[in-house]
């Protein structure tokens, strides 16, 4: 497989970060982002999926993926090129504020529009551009992104839940409300990573099974309660690591047993270690590109 990848995480402070992410990490491990990711399929096509129902995406198209959607990762047996953008929440929902007085969703994992496409790319450029510059284009990617796709429909971020299988977990077949009580586990994780959750208890309190908690639990947010758990660890784990946290203190505040633990599974879900991260000199990044073949 030969894959040219360009890859830009973006938070509030952009450009933030930069990964370099060996797609043979992670194309068949589904995970998921506290950000939202944006992609500019530059040539080549890729294939992928979110919640478990395949995409594909081709030159002039956009890839948008909301926090919490479970995803896998873009692959192809031909040379692809795309450039990905992760952009903070926040920062998100403030260009939707300003346009639509509300928060906002993309409706379409793929969406075709090559001006569009070409605006992003020109954004995620990997030649060296200040910061301030490249902080415009992204933000007016984006307004044109929102302005020609967005949806004003309220609140939902890190969600990743599928409506259909939310309304089948509410009317289950005992009458009990599942929604909630998966609702209930996934905030509790949320709240705090470190956490080690006692689904066994926690199903007996509801009077079901574990076994029929877990997989409600997975219907609605795409992935079992652990794996999701270990992912949102990862998630807050790189918070805390941009914050200048040493990664053994990084890993053991999200709960995992020590700091190979929490580089395995980074590398899962990002393609790329955390000492990536660490080492990762921006202004050289953003001078050459990031490639791989």
């Amino acid at each position: 497989m030969a894959v040219t990848q360009h890859i830009w995480h973006c938070g509030a402070g952009l450009p933030g970060d930069v990964l370099i992410a060996d797609l043979r990490a992670y194309r068949y491990a589904p995970h998921f982002h506290d950000a939202w990711s944006i992609g500019a399929v530059e040539h080549g096509h890729c294939a992928f999926t979110v919640h478990g129902v395949a995409h594909s995406a081709a030159a002039g198209d956009l890839v948008v993926i909301a926090p919490g959607q479970v995803h896998t990762g873009g692959t192809s047996d031909a040379p692809l090129a795309y450039r990905m953008a992760y952009i903070d929440a926040a920062w998100f929902d403030d260009h939707a504020q300003a346009l639509f007085g509300a928060v906002s969703r993309l409706a379409a994992p793929v969406i075709t529009a090559p001006a569009l496409c070409t605006q992003w790319l020109a954004a995620l450029t990997p030649a060296a551009i200040p910061d301030g510059e490249r902080r415009e284009r992204i933000s007016a990617a984006l307004f044109g992104l929102l302005a020609a796709h967005g949806n004003a429909i309220g609140a939902g971020h890190m969600d990743g839940a599928n409506g259909a299988d939310r309304a089948a977990d509410a009317r289950s077949a005992d009458g009990k409300d599942a929604k909630d009580v998966c609702a209930l586990l996934r905030e509790r994780m949320a709240a705090d990573p470190a956490c080690a959750p006692d689904l066994e208890a926690l199903a007996l309190a509801q009077d079901r099974h574990r076994t029929t908690l877990v997989k409600q639990f997975a219907r609605r947010y795409g992935l079992p309660p652990q794996a999701w758990l270990r992912n949102w660890r990862v998630a807050r784990a790189r918070v805390l690591l941009r914050a200048g946290l040493p990664l053994a203190q990084a890993a053991q505040a999200v709960g995992f047993a020590d700091q190979a633990h929490l580089t395995r599974v980074f590398k899962q879900v990002y393609g790329s270690t955390p000492g990536t991260l660490l080492r990762a000199d921006s202004q050289t990044l953003r001078a050459r590109g990031v490639s791989i073949r």
